[in-house]
C-alpha cells in the first residue's frame, strides 16, 4: 500500500474531507489530493502533523508492514495470553447470569416467605436458607475472577 492510499484510507477512517485535512496541514487542497494520488510525497514537517492528526506513528505511515489487522496480532499472542482473552468474556457471562438467577431467586423467596429470622429479615433469611445465597456468591465470585482476569490482559496490553 502506498503512502498516498494510507493517508486516503485514513483520512476516511477519519470522517475528514481533503478539504478539512488540507485547513488542519495549513495546505492547499489541492497538495492533500496530490499526497493521495501518489504524485508528490508530503514534507516530513507535514508527515509528522499527518500523523499527529491521524493518531499513528510515523513508521505506521510510512512503513512497508504496516501493522496487520487486530486478528493476527490475536493469533500471535503466547497461548497463556491468548487463553485470558477468550476465557475472560464466557467466564463473565456465566458470572452475570449466575449472579442474576441467584438475585432473582432470593427476591422471589423474600416474597413468598411465610416466617423469617428476625435478625437477618425476608431477604437475608432467602440467602441463608436457600440455593440462592449459595449461587449469588458463586456468580460475583465468576464475575470477580473474569474482572481480575480483564485488569490483567489491560495492564499486560499497555506494557506492550
Amino acid at each position: 500500500m502506498t503512502i498516498g492510499e494510507k493517508i486516503t484510507q485514513r483520512r476516511l477512517a477519519a470522517h475528514l474531507s481533503q478539504e478539512i485535512l488540507a485547513e488542519r496541514l495549513g495546505v492547499s487542497t489541492q497538495d492533500v489530493s496530490r499526497w493521495e494520488s501518489g504524485e508528490v510525497l508530503p514534507d516530513a514537517e507535514k508527515l509528522l502533523q499527518l500523523c499527529r492528526v491521524f493518531g499513528i506513528s510515523a513508521d505506521e505511515l510510512l512503513g512497508e508492514n504496516a501493522k496487520a489487522d487486530d486478528a493476527s496480532d490475536f493469533l500471535s499472542l503466547p497461548l497463556w495470553r491468548w487463553s485470558l482473552r477468550v476465557i475472560s468474556p464466557p467466564l463473565a457471562f456465566a458470572g452475570t447470569a449466575a449472579a442474576l438467577t441467584g438475585l432473582t431467586g432470593a427476591v422471589y423467596h423474600a416474597l413468598t416467605a411465610d416466617q423469617w429470622y428476625t435478625d437477618f429479615g425476608r431477604f437475608g433469611t432467602a440467602l441463608r436458607s436457600t440455593w440462592c445465597g449459595a449461587v449469588l456468591s458463586a456468580g460475583l465470585l465468576l464475575l470477580a475472577i473474569a474482572l481480575a482476569l480483564l485488569v490483567f490482559e489491560v495492564l499486560l496490553s499497555k506494557r506492550d
